[in-house]
């Protein structure tokens, strides 16, 4: 290859608040040399404003072929014997997604074929295993580009796919990422042991040159705790309120703020308000992401009781907990998912059982009686966040992956070569 390496990342909107991981993702591979395409499947709802998403080079193109559009045009360009084989494989792939949104992936993926030809993309990457997987999946066979795919939570623990939908992924992906050491064991109990080896683990990195400990901080009164987190069912937030409902009655001194929105933000307030919290825990709302880590620099304690929800949907690695352990700030969490491959219980963090406030509130007290404590579990997370969670040694080898699966797309499939002449 001699030109840097192209890739073309399909997610769902860019950039969102609650996925600075892709926009962190995609800077740091512009650190190692990749031209990075942004391919945005839908309008953005919750538009980022990072002051860090200013640096970065890639360009984001909004997908917007209709589905009329994206049927002539199959026609007009497959319309020769063998390429027609191409697009009526590809229609019976879309049609048979199993969320019933095949009309508009097969559309998007129309759409991204030509954007690879035009811009000469080299490789396809999506984010989440749903709709931006199945775009890509289609667009790879429209174009003959490969593509690859991280799964996060949601797109895992909610998705309508099956071992035989999964299957066609990981047989049609050059890999599979997944994000946990606990969903890579997952994936491959779906996929089966004969294409398990697509499916890799790769944690999500931080910068940790930007994202450094704090100085120590003198113990006060009251202590403050904080939250990180969009107010939806699996993050908790409700038994974080009832747990301090609880250190409020046993007398003592802390305060809590709440940063984050979500569908749950008014009945959270209703529920702060008749538990007596006024004055204790404010919510302060969406942040941009330099005030969030602000915000962690300055507290004494992080906390984010992750829970199953009653979808099946939770939490995986949740970015802020790594980011307050980059801070040095002690953390409690719940060993959800690949919380407790974070989280080392009383060395890098502590770890309550889900949905029970009681436990919570205990290690809340324990942690605002004991600020030697704080300081000797905060330390112990910035080292494991050194160890496994730096963006730049994660991201590096991400960027390998990439460019060994790349050189396969800069020469489309026979077929569609000969229906481009």
């Amino acid at each position: 290859m001699n030109h840097p390496l192209r890739i073309g990342y399909v997610v769902k909107r860019f950039p969102r608040v609650s996925e600075t991981f892709i926009a962190q993702e995609i800077l740091e591979l512009e650190r190692c040399g990749a031209e990075v395409q942004v391919i945005a499947l839908g309008v953005n709802d919750q538009p980022a404003n990072h002051a860090w998403l200013r640096t970065l080079r890639a360009e984001t193109v909004q997908m917007s072929l209709s589905f009329s559009e994206a049927w002539a045009e199959l026609g007009d360009r497959y319309r020769q014997p063998v390429s027609r084989g191409i697009a009526a494989r590809t229609v019976l792939t879309a049609l048979s997604d199993p969320m019933d949104r095949g009309r508009r992936c097969l559309a998007q993926a129309v759409e991204i074929a030509r954007l690879v030809e035009s811009a000469r993309i080299d490789h396809l990457h999506a984010h989440f295993a749903n709709q931006p997987a199945t775009t890509a999946l289609l667009a790879h066979q429209l174009s003959g580009v490969s593509f690859s795919v991280t799964a996060h939570a949601k797109d895992i623990w909610t998705n309508p796919a099956g071992p035989r939908d999964w299957r066609r992924l990981a047989r049609a992906a050059s890999f599979i990422v997944t994000v946990s050491d606990m969903t890579q064991r997952h994936l491959t109990d779906l996929i089966g042991p004969r294409l398990s080896g697509k499916v890799r683990r790769l944690y999500n990195g931080i910068d940790l040159e930007a994202i450094r400990p704090r100085d120590p901080i003198a113990a006060e009164s009251p202590v403050r705790l904080l939250c990180v987190a969009r107010l939806v069912e699996k993050k908790g937030v409700d038994v974080l309120l009832d747990a301090c409902a609880e250190l409020h009655a046993s007398g003592a001194a802390f305060s809590l703020d709440i940063i984050g929105d979500g569908v749950l933000g008014p009945q959270l307030r209703n529920r702060s308000a008749e538990l007596g919290l006024e004055g204790i825990v404010h919510f302060r709302g969406a942040l941009p992401h330099e005030q969030v880590v602000a915000a962690m620099r300055t507290c004494d304690t992080f906390v984010l009781p992750c829970r199953i929800a009653a979808d099946g949907d939770m939490d995986t690695l949740p970015t802020v907990l790594l980011e307050a352990m980059a801070c040095g700030v002690p953390c409690i969490s719940t060993p959800i998912a690949g919380v407790a491959e974070i989280i080392k219980d009383g060395l890098t963090g502590c770890l309550v059982a889900p949905g029970d406030p009681l436990q919570l509130a205990a290690a809340m007290m324990r942690l605002i009686n004991e600020p030697v404590t704080r300081q000797r579990i905060g330390l112990g997370g910035r080292h494991r966040a050194e160890q496994l969670f730096d963006i730049r040694k994660n991201v590096a080898v991400l960027h390998t992956w990439f460019e060994q699966v790349a050189p396969s797309s800069t020469s489309a499939p026979a077929e569609v070569e000969r229906q481009r002449a």
